[in-house]
């Protein structure tokens, strides 16, 4: 009746919005931090470009290849 849908309603009433996008894997920040230098050199590339960029300085060090989801994940 009142055009408002009812779980946003029931979101409102019970304290406002949760938190996003709060689940960080221990490794996020090292993989950041490459992603950043290279969006740094390259501002234009895109997610998949940037990805596959970093996996060459990533798997260097001996860790497993990062996919294009989370590279997506991480440059959001």
């Amino acid at each position: 009746m009142i055009d408002v849908a009812r779980s946003d309603l029931i979101e409102r009433l019970q304290g406002g919005a949760r938190p996003r996008n709060a689940y960080r894997r221990t490794d996020d920040y090292a993989i950041l931090a490459i992603i950043r230098t290279v969006t740094d050199v390259r501002p234009a590339y895109g997610c998949r470009r940037v990805t596959a960029i970093s996996n060459w300085t990533w798997c260097a060090t001996g860790e497993p290849l990062l996919n294009h989801k989370d590279g997506f994940r991480l440059m959001r």
